[in-house]
């Protein structure tokens, strides 16, 4: 069985060790950033099945937050459909439809998520995914 890699991209160091915590007990291998460019190198690098991403980061040298590295994943076509997860402070339904809307494949508040309801998020995610890998017509 292939371990999954998920890069989990948000300045709270609090939460970076969370989500290392979280889901590494659970067998996920996890490569943590602590601001967009710092994610997008790590993505590149680790080549991901998974990102999970907060919205509100200070802008990495003006250049993007959150959103903005939703926005420049989907442009690029090696990560054009790489599973993004947005887990955000922020938690009005006009945020999560903007996410959704931006390209994230799920939109979790940080109020809401619980351990095993981000694991489950991803095993689902992942899943899908791997349902879709194997359904896909041979090339």
């Amino acid at each position: 069985m292939t371990v999954s890699k998920i890069v989990c991209i948000d300045d709270d160091p609090f939460y970076r060790d969370l989500y290392v915590n979280i889901l590494e007990t659970k067998g996920f291998r996890v490569v943590t950033a602590g601001d967009p460019e710092e994610g997008l190198k790590a993505i590149r690098e680790h080549h991901p099945d998974l990102v999970t991403l907060d919205v509100m980061m200070p802008e990495s040298q003006g250049v993007f937050d959150g959103y903005g590295l939703l926005k420049r994943l989907r442009d690029e076509p090696e990560t054009a459909n790489l599973p993004v997860i947005m887990i955000s402070a922020l938690g009005d339904r006009e945020d999560a439809e903007h996410g959704l809307k931006v390209g994230a494949r799920a939109y979790l508040p940080k109020h809401e998520m619980t351990p095993d309801g981000l694991v489950e998020m991803i095993a689902d995610i992942l899943s899908e995914k791997s349902e879709k890998a194997e359904n896909a017509p041979e090339k």
